[in-house]
């Protein structure tokens, strides 16, 4: 009875279809619960047994099906709950367990666990450290060792390594980091230097005497191999000899020295014990003839992953490894980290050899001298009454491109009287007289005249001089060696502007960026000592206007014009991060953009003054805040003092910055800006050069135009030329002149 009823509630409450479909093939009347007898007659045994069989089959089906879902049901939950005390789990361990704290080590002495170290003066273990800096930090620290910080962009909380590499590879991994704490050695220094290794034979004693010597450098990353010590030799009136040689292994470089190989290795001090390495029987077959500045050496920088607050405890943390004796073995230091300000103690080693000349107080090296603004302290505050010349003499040529000038040097651009010849002069600076010349032939036909227009750029004890036709050169300047020479207009297939190549180099740490507007090398860097390229973008011609560097939106960059459009490009890479087209076109873009405080200024013929802010960031487009169409230069570029904007255009104009660049005036009636005029500020006044060779002087007032005084300096002349000013010496030229005048009069 049991197994019947159940069978029968497994037929009626899991498979009524089938009690129905049985009702229908036997033709019976409805059947009651409980019974299997008709109303008006009995089955006969035969169909009586078929149905019991039939519900019995069912009846074990469905039991089946019972246990099926069941089971079913018990695996789910089971996954579930497993599912879930993972989860639990995992969330605890988030709690237990904080996230690591993350440093790359690019220290050149650090010994690798793996056994990988870089080179043969490894001889820091910092895995002490790190069991120092999580206790107290209280987050376990994980070190990543290498030497190619791009590929762990964004990973790391602290960095540690040689300040001139890790900086280099942040700029190019466009990674931002802060220094905060330096590491000492065994002799508690924090620096380190470039050396000069020659063999002991060798007659060089100091590094004035390696001229025409073979010197090997280090790559352009370890700044104490490379731009230090080129710094040192151009101190000294020494070019290397060309192509400019780099090995980055120190103990390759000596190595080549002591087999004859090559006269000079320039390593890094740290690497001074491995001199004795090449020396077993102690003869002193090498010696070092000189070194370079002194550079920081192992620094530890915050990347943008830690907050002010965190960074503090990390500085504490790493000023309080002086406490464990432990650490600084492994660090091979005497007194752990210290702060950025701590100073190291006394110089050991002797000083650099002075160089021939005086350092100058100020100088004027560049395209409207010092960041390409045209501001300077030493504007006086009145002209004299008449022109009190340090000297003059005569040029053989017109001229177009600016003056460059130091305290001891004037480099003026001229052209021999054939006009088929550039002429670069180098000028004593006290005397006028002729210290070298660099001369080169050139076509004779081009649209203003050949001459170039580019202002020499004096870096470093050399200078950088382009001519109209794409001819560059670099050459030393105590020694007028041309170190390196290429014509970047024939090099890279540009074709020439109606003008010829305009734009003033632009340096940009060890680069030297030249616009030949190609079209797959609108810009390129060259290396500044080897005139090897470094990178090339595309884009289009070249525009006249010069470029600048500057920090715009947070994102350092260079900024400038092409033919047809204003843009920012990565100095590491030549990435263009943004592009602006003018509203109206037709603009031959010559004046300069000008940096104001990270916005920009620009000014044309066409489109006026604009200036631009970066609200989302410097490799987005900026945003236009202001115009003015009165200051519409042709080919003058503006001068910004303060809140005031002063530029030339069919008269002398000033805007307010902090207005909307509202006109405050302007003087259409003064010949002096008739033309053109190029302006120097600085001082509260602003002093211009204008075409018909007038000095005029005038306040930078908002109130309006107000000279103080003229002085007339040329007669029967134009001036086109940019003047230098290099304290209270101002260099100018004319068509066929050029001067020293004295503006304080004495």
């Amino acid at each position: 009875m049991l197994r019947h009823g159940f069978a029968t509630a497994i037929v009626r409450g899991w498979a009524p279809s089938n009690a129905v479909r049985l009702r229908r093939r036997t033709d019976d009347p409805p059947v009651r619960t409980g019974s299997y007898r008709a109303d008006k007659e009995v089955a006969s045994p035969i169909a009586t047994m078929a149905r019991i069989h039939h519900h019995t089959s069912v009846g074990a089906a469905g039991k089946k099906l019972l246990w099926g879902l069941l089971l079913v049901s018990f695996i789910l939950l089971a996954a579930w709950l497993f599912w879930l005390y993972r989860s639990v789990d995992a969330d605890l361990d988030m709690v237990a367990q904080p996230e690591p704290f993350r440093i790359i080590v690019m220290d050149p002495l650090c010994r690798r666990p793996a056994g990988d170290s870089p080179g043969d003066t490894a001889r820091r273990d910092y895995a002490p450290l790190g069991t120092f800096l999580t206790t107290r930090l209280g987050r376990p620290v994980e070190f990543i060792y290498t030497d190619d910080l791009p590929s762990h962009q964004g990973s790391a909380d602290l960095i540690i390594g040689k300040a001139s590499v890790v900086s280099l590879a942040a700029a190019e991994a466009n990674e931002v980091i802060r220094p905060i704490a330096r590491l000492t050695d065994r002799e508690g220094r924090t620096d380190v230097c470039g050396l000069f290794v020659v063999r002991r034979n060798d007659p060089a004693k100091t590094i004035a005497d390696l001229a025409d010597h073979k010197i090997l450098f280090g790559p352009a990353c370890e700044e104490e191999r490379h731009s230090a010590a080129l710094a040192a030799l151009a101190a000294c009136g020494v070019a290397p000899v060309p192509p400019l040689q780099t090995v980055p292994d120190c103990n390759d470089a000596l190595l080549a020295v002591a087999k004859g190989d090559a006269d000079v290795a320039v390593i890094s001090s740290y690497a001074l014990p491995l001199v004795d390495r090449h020396d077993p029987q102690g003869t002193g077959t090498l010696r070092v003839a000189g070194r370079t500045a002194s550079l920081p050496f192992i620094t530890a920088f915050a990347t943008a992953r830690i907050s002010t607050a965190m960074e503090q405890r990390i500085v504490d943390a790493l000023l309080t490894v002086r406490t464990s004796p432990q650490v600084l073995e492994a660090l091979d230091s005497t007194e752990g980290f210290v702060g950025l300000h701590d100073k190291p103690p006394a110089e050991e080693l002797p000083p650099p050899p002075a160089p021939p000349a005086p350092l100058p107080v100020t100088e004027w090296t560049d395209w409207r001298g010092p960041d390409r603004a045209s501001l300077s302290p030493d504007i006086p505050t009145s002209l004299p009454a008449t022109v009190k010349l340090l000297w003059k003499r005569g040029l053989t040529g017109p001229g177009h491109s600016g003056i460059a000038a130091t305290a001891t040097h004037v480099i003026v651009a001229d052209k021999s009287e054939q006009n088929d010849q550039d002429l670069w002069r180098c000028l004593d600076a006290e005397t006028g007289k002729e210290l070298w010349t660099i001369a080169y032939g050139t076509p004779t036909e081009m649209e203003f005249t050949n001459t170039p227009r580019a202002t020499g750029v004096i870096h470093g004890g050399f200078a950088y001089l382009l001519g109209a036709y794409g001819d560059l050169h670099c050459v030393a300047m105590h020694t007028h060696q041309i170190l390196w020479r290429r014509n970047v207009a024939m090099d890279f297939g540009a074709e020439l502007p109606p003008w010829g190549l305009c734009s003033t180099p632009l340096i940009v740490d060890d680069a030297l960026i030249v616009n030949p507007g190609a079209e797959d090398a609108s810009l390129v860097a060259l290396g500044l000592y080897t005139g090897e390229v470094i990178w090339k973008t595309p884009g289009e011609p070249a525009a006249p206007a010069s470029l600048i560097l500057g920090t715009f939106g947070g994102v350092r960059q260079i900024v400038g014009y092409d033919a047809g459009s204003l843009g920012g490009w990565d100095p590491n890479t030549g990435e263009r991060f943004w592009k602006l087209l003018p509203g109206k076109q037709g603009d031959y873009n010559v004046a300069t953009p000008v940096n104001v405080n990270g916005r920009l200024l620009v000014a044309t013929k066409n489109n006026g003054t604009r200036l631009y802010e970066f609200r989302e960031g410097g490799r987005k487009k900026p945003v236009l805040v202001a115009e003015n169409l009165d200051l519409a230069p042709d080919i003058s570029t503006p001068v910004v003092i303060g809140p005031l904007v002063f530029g030339c255009s069919a008269g002398l104009v000033c805007l307010d910055l902090d207005d909307g660049l509202k006109t405050l005036y302007r003087a259409e009636d003064d010949e002096a800006f008739k033309d053109y005029a190029a302006l120097i500020a600085g001082n509260d006044h602003v002093l211009a050069a204008a075409v018909q060779g007038e000095l005029v002087l005038l306040m930078a007032s908002r109130e309006g135009f107000s000279p103080v005084s003229r002085l007339r300096v040329f007669k029967d002349t134009e001036v086109w030329s940019h003047p230098a000013l290099v304290g209270d010496r101002l260099y100018i030229r004319s068509i066929k002149e050029v001067c020293c005048i004295l503006l304080n009069g004495s």
